[in-house]
């Protein structure tokens, strides 16, 4: 573990916490939640109908809520969402729709009380501040305990294995958004069920993302019959969509039976005896996720809840037809608003698999189903009483200790994303890598979700982002850096090689940059471009690292001079000489992006004189709190500035700085910009505020993206191992850090002091540095036993003492060589 990793996390199974809220506000002001029994009951009724719970900070797991009393059976919404605003959205701050995911894809749901106790979500709900209970009918209830059931670990970030501190409150602030997103956000094995109960009479679904199979990939022009009974509200289903869920979506609702039809149940939407249709991810969708028209189409019978129908759709070039219980709909693809071009598609209106799923608070059973060709011919026959349907469908419970996306949406394994905090997901990614036969021949899946099986990794094909698999590399070599893990290495060593096989062809014959391919994609830069070229460069030569680990000089020795031919190909091609930075691609020498410019530094493309000259340019980038991804990038109010690359240009900064002798304003003003303002609206904004870190920001400080964007996602939080490893100063400088460096970045930051300590498999190394205004500099480090460690600062020194004993003056830099399993001062005075 390092502070790359966020030295705080080590996403294993943990014991469910009851955590309740800060305070709750039933009329006008809010009052502060306390455990104690029946100290913080509410009564809702006519009068007052409405609480609102705040957590402080982001959680997630089951809702529930303890009933002391009730008048009579009543009826209550449960509304949640991160940011206040999600209170007054119809849907809160969904529904979150890309996948099933394990979680509850809707962030509203109904609860029908009828008698004293406990009542909670059969659903996760995944990351949330903000909560609403409404009542909805009439009657009263008195509830004495509302809160979530959660799984996740809420240590507190000062007792974590890592820390840091200094004498900057708000960067202190900026550091613990990372402990406490990651905790957020990963998930610890066997505590996320699958949301299928499998019965003797069919699977039992609640209102949730339809889930797919996987046998129907590649099918098209079926026929699929399926049986089901309504429990309530309605049934759902899918045909002709991709393994992720993207394609046509059919409701059928029922007559609504007073005694089990909720009051708010969506009358608009999902009207009763209706065929509801949309094409997309589902009827409704959250912000960035486009949603089409719902066509509605009624049936001439009453749709009754508790018997059972048999529906199916038939596929066709002009459209679907859909048999009830011998009563046909033909819903005409002309009739449809069409949305094309996702991911989860399954790039044909005619083609792909099949998949269940009833809408928002409805309930179903579904058995028997069969798919048929043109000809007849039986294709795929379930009779979905079996446990392997949660296999074939991919709501297995999950069994590994994973990190998602965010804490709050998609549920979805990015590997990209991660790069920054290398987390627990490493064996889930190397379990899912391609095999020979697939055209990502190597590489591995780069977003699975929660609940799918290694076993179709090739069905899912999630492979796209092409630098997502150099993040991912790169994490696998931090790994054995901060651990030192040999056997791990070896263990996984011929899955990585074939790995760093798989990208070698994005090295371009002719340029010598990295080009992308027809098989995918760079989310950080354009081909030929220096951030994606720089970055292969160096996942190569941290790879040639691992190749070393195992004896493999040959391959190490090939995959080295690679990276130094790619380097030269960049400094030879891109760099502008006039303009002082490295170019964004050969296309045009004169756009700049903060990729390119912390890729060139972080990869040792640039020179010093470059690294410099390039920091000062990143005023043409500058945006509001922050500095926008490239030159060509407008000066929109809603364009999204991107912290996870920001993430990247931080650390090259601060690299940077921790290397020159003397202090430059255009250092200090790039990394103002970041931390006292991009990182800082993460901190200062209460109505935005989880305590994590932020997917993206708009120019004006306000979360990017909208109610869609995750308020608490790893890939935003930099800012904890960079203010450990650069401005702390604690970098380990040899596997498992049995040699280590103790080298703060001091010139260029607001701050006078700082400690820490940053945990290895030796035990946690202490360090505490600071600087006085007579230009003196006091150092103290601990570093455990049987490493050794070098402290450094790199200005220059007219004296210095070591544990109180003067010292030779020892020039324009001073590098003093300690020993673990004791404590070393330092005073030095600068010249």
């Amino acid at each position: 573990m390092s502070a790359r990793q966020l030295a705080i996390f080590t996403c294993s199974s943990v014991l469910d916490t009851i955590v309740l809220p800060t305070r709750y506000k039933v009329n006008a002001s809010f009052t502060n939640y306390t455990r104690h029994v029946n100290a913080s009951c509410f009564t809702l009724d006519q009068n007052s109908p409405l609480v609102t719970l705040d957590y402080g900070t982001e959680v997630g797991g089951f809702p529930f809520f303890d009933v002391d009393s009730l008048s009579s059976a009543v009826q209550i919404e449960a509304k949640y969402t991160e940011p206040e605003a999600g209170l007054d959205a119809p849907f809160g701050d969904g529904p979150w729709t890309f996948t099933n995911g394990l979680s509850n894809t809707f962030r509203v749901e109904t609860f029908n009380v009828t008698s004293t106790g406990r009542v909670e979500s059969f659903f996760i709900q995944g990351g949330l501040r903000w909560q609403n209970l409404l009542l909805l009918t009439e009657g009263s209830v008195r509830i004495c305990q509302a809160g979530i059931r959660s799984g996740n670990d809420r240590t507190a970030v000062d007792e974590l294995p890592g820390f840091f501190e200094s004498s900057n409150d708000l960067y202190n602030e900026i550091w613990a958004l990372g402990p406490r997103t990651v905790q957020q956000a990963c998930i610890a094995s066997n505590t996320a069920p699958s949301t299928w109960e499998v019965t003797a009479d069919g699977v039992y679904l609640r209102g949730q993302q339809p889930a797919q199979s996987v046998m129907g990939a590649s099918f098209a022009n079926y026929t699929m019959t399926f049986q089901t009974k309504i429990v309530r509200g309605g049934t759902g289903w899918k045909v002709a969509t991709g393994v992720g869920g993207f394609g046509p979506y059919f409701v059928l609702t029922s007559e609504y039976p007073s005694g089990s039809t909720f009051v708010n149940a969506n009358r608009t939407i999902v009207p009763p005896n209706t065929l509801a249709v949309g094409y997309g991810w589902n009827l409704v969708n959250q912000t960035s996720l486009t949603t089409g028209k719902v066509n509605h189409y009624s049936l001439p019978l009453n749709i009754k809840e508790g018997d059972w129908y048999q529906i199916s759709t038939t596929i066709n070039a002009t459209g679907y037809g859909v048999i009830v219980n011998g009563t046909e709909i033909f819903v005409a693809l002309h009739d449809l608003q069409i949305v094309s071009g996702s991911t989860g598609s399954s790039g044909s209106l005619t083609g792909g698999t099949w998949g269940f799923g009833p809408y928002q608070d409805q309930i179903a059973l579904v058995r028997d189903v069969e798919v048929h060709a043109q000809n007849g011919t039986l294709l795929y026959d379930n009779p979905m009483t079996s446990s392997s349907v949660l296999e074939e469908f991919g709501v297995l419970a999950s069994n590994h200790s994973v990190c998602l996306d965010g804490a709050k949406r998609d549920r979805l394994v990015w590997s990209g994303d991660f790069v920054h905090t290398y987390p627990g997901s490493l064996e889930y990614w190397l379990d899912r890598q391609a095999s020979n036969c697939s055209e990502y021949r190597g590489y591995f899946s780069m977003s699975p979700a929660m609940g799918q099986s290694a076993k179709y990794v090739n069905t899912y094909d999630s492979f796209g982002l092409l630098d997502y698999q150099l993040f991912f590399l790169n994490a696998f070599a931090g790994y054995y850096r901060n651990s030192a893990d040999k056997a791990f290495v070896v263990q996984h060593w011929s899955k990585i090689k074939k790995g760093v096989e798989a990208v070698l062809p994005l090295i371009d014959e002719q340029s010598g940059l990295a080009v992308a391919t027809d098989i995918g994609a760079f989310f950080s830069g354009s081909s030929n471009g220096t951030a994606v070229s720089a970055l292969l460069a160096d996942t190569l030569s941290q790879m040639a690292g691992i190749a070393l680990v195992v004896g493999e000089t040959d391959v190490a020795l090939t995959w080295s001079r690679l990276a130094d031919s790619i380097k030269d190909a960049i400094r030879d091609q891109l760099w502008n000489s006039h303009l002082g930075f490295y170019a964004v691609d050969l296309s045009d020498p004169t756009e700049q992006s903060i990729t390119g410019s912390a890729w060139s530094i972080l990869a040792g493309v640039s020179n010093t004189t470059q690294a410099e000259s390039s920091i000062a340019a990143l005023s043409s980038l500058r945006l509001g709190v922050g500095y926008k991804t490239s030159t060509s990038v407008s000066n929109a109010s809603t364009t999204d500035l991107a912290p996870f690359l920001s993430g990247f240009l931080l650390e090259a900064i601060l690299q940077a700085s921790r290397n020159s002798p003397s202090a430059s304003q255009a250092r200090t003003t790039a990394v103002s910009v970041l931390l006292d303002q991009l990182w800082a609206a993460m901190v200062t904004q209460d109505e935005y505020y989880t305590g994590g870190t932020w997917e993206y920001v708009y120019p004006d400080g306000r979360p990017g993206l909208d109610l869609y964007t995750s308020h608490a996602h790893p890939w935003s939080a930099a800012p904890t191992y960079v203010l450990t490893e650069y401005v702390l100063g604690i970098q380990g400088t040899s596997p498992g850090f049995s040699e280590w460096a103790f080298r703060p970045a001091i010139l260029d930051v607001n701050v006078s002091w700082a400690q820490g300590r940053v945990p290895t498999p030796n035990g946690p190394i202490r360090a505490r540095w600071q600087l006085s205004p007579n230009d003196t500099v006091q150092l103290n480090v601990c570093g455990p036993e049987n490493t050794t460690g070098i402290v450094s600062v790199p200005f220059a020194v007219d004296s210095d003492a070591v544990n109180g004993e003067n010292m030779t003056a020892v020039g324009d830099k001073l590098e003093l060589r300690v020993s673990g399993g004791s404590c070393t001062d330092v005073h030095i005075i600068r010249r």
